[in-house]
């Protein structure tokens, strides 16, 4: 394993102002070595639990993401995620020169947030050190408005299930219109996650989400995306009902 994690790198995916068409951040996302089984990272996280190693991964990856902070723009943020097995890890390992209202600490929905009490008063204290909080992965896990009300996240980002084919469906769009909504009152910023044609962006923006994120927009890459990135607009009306 630990000839794998000499080998780790981090990809960059811009998450964009779909008004300007602004890059505003990047998510880092762990790789392993191309072409080998440990590419992905699910294997990855999936073998260090059985060798006991989750933590030395879980700090590892936070390393290697804010090392590519460096790549960044000044005005850009870093979205790193945050594993909820590991919440004594620190947000920053090692690093105090890195401005903590750069760094975004995503945390999955998929991953047990409302039972995991050490997690939430880590919450607490990263928020009161100066990191936003996003939830990630909203609406595919099972904690629904429990991890809204319990984690009071800054970013929301609904998971691509909520965005495929949304330009098509009334009833994703009437979910997401009632997100939208709601993020004013919860002082959330709502990003559309998964995003992968002009037409989903174009809903989306029609629904008053500003913030997107999906191979529309960019692909993880090793390269930070160039700003401003050119937002695919159509012509035709935004969202469709044929998927009614």
């Amino acid at each position: 394993m630990s000839d794998i994690v000499k080998r780790l790198w981090t990809a960059l995916q811009p998450i964009v102002d779909l008004e300007t068409g602004q890059v505003v951040a990047h998510e880092a996302l762990l790789r392993g070595p191309q072409g080998t089984q440990w590419e992905s990272p699910a294997a990855l996280f999936h073998a260090a639990n059985q060798l006991g190693h989750r933590d030395v991964l879980e700090a590892t990856a936070r390393k290697l993401a804010l090392d590519r902070l460096k790549d960044l723009p000044a005005y850009q943020k870093l979205f790193i995620n945050v594993d909820a097995w590991s919440p004594d890890i620190p947000a920053m390992p090692g690093r105090t020169d890195i401005p903590p209202e750069r760094v975004v600490l995503e945390l999955s929905e998929r991953q047990p947030i409302l039972d995991n009490p050490a997690l939430l008063d880590q919450v607490r204290r990263w928020r009161a050190n100066g990191h936003s909080i996003a939830l990630d992965d909203y609406g595919a896990g099972y904690m629904g408005v429990g991890a809204l009300l319990m984690l009071e996240p800054d970013l929301i980002k609904l998971d691509h299930i909520m965005i495929a084919d949304i330009d098509r469906d009334r009833k994703r769009q009437a979910i997401v219109q009632g997100l939208a909504r709601l993020g004013g009152p919860l002082q959330a910023t709502i990003i559309a996650e998964g995003l992968e044609t002009p037409e989903e962006i174009a809903c989306v923006r029609a629904i008053g989400i500003r913030f997107g994120q999906g191979y529309a927009l960019g692909r993880p890459q090793r390269d930070p995306a160039a700003s401003p990135i050119m937002v695919p607009i159509r012509e035709t009306a935004p969202c469709g009902n044929e998927g009614a």
